[in-house]
């Protein structure tokens, strides 16, 4: 949130949005990344297409039973993955259509849950870099969703960002964030504070806070994070053109 549009920061890649809320000079600033929970979808989706393969049949909520606990067994961050699944690569906090996702450091010994422990981090990762391109993470982040239940990702995502972790219950949050800044601009609540009191914090669940070991651990893994995926650029633009000279 961005009091005044001369506090609005813009990053080097030129990406993300920027929103005039209906109060005099207030902005939000937001950077999106092409794939969120896509990414763990598609990694149930192989696991259930081996089951599927001996007449097993599973769905995505049977194999996350469970699911948060075996993760957060397994080391931290000894698996970097970027989650850029989609086939339209990425937008946030970098513009690139040729991104591909990947893991790094994968060695004999590694299994499932290693690996679904690596996208659920490499979300993380993602959203610290895209806060990190507007000036950082607020205090407190507020997230909701399907995702937004496992307390390993708030975990996680908690000690990547260093801020607390709270979830908003209400459904439809994006219809209710329209009806909002409506009801703010049409003079029903004088300000938007006033209508998050009643329409967002009674939603408000416990705050999750950062893990100090994690902490340390994710400082570490995000500076291999984004060197990787700068890296990486030329390499995935080359795949690019490789593919379709194959198509």
């Amino acid at each position: 949130l961005a009091p005044s549009a001369d506090r609005v920061r813009l990053n080097p890649e030129h990406t993300g949005y920027t929103m005039a809320f209906p109060v005099p000079g207030m902005q939000a600033q937001m950077q999106s990344n092409m794939a969120s929970t896509l990414n763990i979808d598609w990694l149930l989706d192989v696991a259930r297409e081996v089951l599927l393969a001996e007449g097993v049949t599973r769905s995505r909520g049977d194999l996350l039973k469970g699911m948060d606990e075996r993760i957060l067994a397994r080391p931290a961050a000894e698996i970097l993955y970027h989650p850029y699944i989609s086939r339209a690569g990425e937008r946030g906090p970098f513009m690139e259509p040729a991104a591909r996702a990947m893991f790094t450091g994968l060695e004999v010994g590694h299994g499932f849950s290693d690996m679904m422990r690596a996208v659920f981090e490499g979300l993380c990762l993602a959203a610290r870099d895209c806060y990190d391109s507007m000036g950082g993470a607020p205090h407190e982040v507020r997230i909701t969703g399907g995702a937004a239940r496992s307390k390993a990702l708030r975990l996680m995502l908690a000690s990547a960002l260093k801020a607390g972790i709270r979830t908003v219950s209400r459904e439809e949050a994006g219809a209710a964030g329209a009806a909002m800044m409506a009801a703010v601009q049409q003079k029903i609540y004088p300000d938007m504070a006033s209508c998050a009191a009643q329409w967002v914090d009674p939603y408000l669940g416990a705050v999750t806070a950062p893990d100090a070991a994690l902490c340390k651990v994710y400082d570490g893994a995000f500076g291999l994070y984004k060197s990787a995926r700068q890296a990486m650029r030329p390499i995935w633009r080359d795949q690019q053109a490789v593919r379709k000279e194959l198509t």
